[in-house]
């Protein structure tokens, strides 16, 4: 937590989270990972120092790939020395690569099982979050699951806020309402967290 801290206040456009997510949230958001056979590959997007990280290594079956990304460049050195370093060690049967990148500009592969996202969407301007939303949604592959989180009660207090707060947040909604209208969604409300928060499931049309 307090590295977290730290670095979100050293580098505030690059920490986008309000504090590091606790243990609920992270299980409740890396649920769908795992039993997916041998083909599962996993993107996890806005690592952080990693609490989202280890449950996505911890659910990973033989023959799973992860990729975790990670712009802050000292989360991706502590990621590398302190979890998927001794992770790859003990699990030679799977594989996970850290990349130093945002999301936008990270050399990716395509066709992801699930991806992870630990960006707060509703914290970001409505044209960042359509357009990382939409670049994520286009990584899936057939069935995929996209999760991410929503701090609870944020949206809410955007839109009773005058100004460009209040039409932020009704254009981020819009954004988010169009991008899911042809995915299956579900929310799952995490009161277990520094703030609470909604973990969002949203899973593409089958093959």
């Amino acid at each position: 937590m307090a590295r977290f801290l730290i670095e979100a206040l050293r580098r505030r456009k690059e920490v986008g989270a309000v504090a590091a997510s606790g243990r609920h949230l992270a299980k409740a958001i890396t649920r769908t990972v795992g039993g997916k056979g041998q083909s599962e590959r996993v993107l996890e997007v806005g690592a952080g120092t990693g609490a989202f990280t280890n449950q996505i290594l911890d659910r990973l079956g033989p023959g799973g790939k992860a990729d975790i990304v990670e712009l802050n460049p000292r989360f991706c050195e502590k990621l590398r020395s302190d979890i998927v370093g001794p992770w790859s060690d003990a699990n030679r049967d799977r594989s996970a690569r850290v990349i130093e990148s945002c999301i936008e500009d990270a050399d990716l592969d395509r066709s992801y099982t699930t991806i992870v996202c630990g960006l707060p969407f509703n914290s970001f301007p409505p044209d960042v979050a359509d357009r990382i939303l939409q670049q994520l949604v286009s990584l899936l592959a057939p069935g995929g699951t996209l999760a991410f989180f929503e701090y609870a009660g944020f949206p809410s207090l955007r839109c009773v806020v005058p100004g460009p707060w209040r039409s932020g947040a009704r254009e981020h909604r819009r954004c988010l309402h169009d991008l899911s209208s042809s995915m299956r969604q579900e929310r799952t409300f995490i009161f277990r967290n520094i703030l609470p928060a909604w973990a969002v499931f949203l899973r593409a049309q089958g093959a």
